[in-house]
């Protein structure tokens, strides 16, 4: 019995020195994450940097939390600070592919909306939730990954299908069509967005990367730095921006990095 109470003391000890094993964020990496992802502050990261998350981990955190639309709260920041190692892994989760594009981080342009999400590390897992003029769909079965969700009020029609050798994602809704494929043999990847309103239309093809931390953290340094020219930029040509059209507001540079960050409890 003495034996069992030792051991779990010493597992106990092991878990939480894994969590508050604290590291420094300089004020660089403080600056860069707040100015790229909206509703993320300092007292956020100083959180994250506690549990023991660096700039890297909290690089991949961020992207992924940011693209999927998925809320981030106290609790899964400690879950995912417990399973840090296998970060990388969690795309899935989030609905996302373990690829960016070969040119830049993948950003989808398809607006903001609650959806449900399965939980972390599950191998099999089936909810379906059903609401008046449609329903949301959600299935696990090892690494396969199934998504559907339909509104026939709102006109939004979203699928994602991930399994070993493949990444499919599609979504329409009255004013856009986004979709994309990823073949894992070779990870190339095929995308295409359409606004219905101003028949912009945008096609990219190429061999993806894999979503490493360190490139995903170079890939917001250079956001980063883009976001920073721009500043400077409207300043000197205020005038010329004070002139753009509507039609612009669906370029490339005012698809926003907006995450859905909930620590309020622990500032209060």
């Amino acid at each position: 019995m003495t034996k069992k109470i030792i051991v779990l003391t010493l597992l106990t000890i092991l878990v939480f020195t894994s969590i508050s094993a604290a590291v420094d964020l300089d004020d660089f990496d403080k600056s860069l994450f707040i100015r790229v992802f909206k509703d993320v502050d300092s007292d956020d990261l100083d959180y994250m940097a506690k549990l023991g998350l660096n700039s890297r981990d909290i690089s991949l955190v961020l992207y992924y939390y940011s693209n999927s639309g998925k809320e981030l709260d106290e609790e899964e920041l400690r879950n995912i600070a417990l399973t840090r190692e296998r970060l990388r892994d969690f795309h899935r989760y989030f609905g996302l592919p373990y690829i960016i594009f070969d040119d830049e981080l993948i950003r989808f342009r398809h607006p903001r909306r609650d959806r449900h999400y399965p939980p972390f590390d599950v191998n099999k897992y089936d909810k379906k939730f059903e609401f008046e003029g449609g329903s949301e769909k959600i299935k696990v079965r090892g690494p396969n990954y199934e998504y559907k969700y339909n509104n026939k009020f709102t006109g939004v029609e979203e699928k994602i299908e991930i399994k070993k050798q493949k990444y499919e994602y599609y979504y329409k809704d009255d004013n856009m069509i986004e979709m994309l494929d990823v073949h894992y043999a070779n990870n190339k990847y095929s995308y295409y967005y359409k606004n219905l309103n101003s028949s912009r239309t945008i096609k990219k093809e190429g061999r993806g990367r894999i979503a490493e931390r360190d490139l995903i953290y170079e890939e917001l340094k250079e956001r980063y730095y883009e976001l920073e020219d721009q500043t400077e930029d409207k300043k000197d040509h205020k005038k010329d921006n004070d002139d753009k059209t509507k039609d612009d507001a669906d370029n490339d540079s005012n698809i926003s990095f907006k995450i859905e960050i909930n620590l309020s409890n622990l500032f209060n």
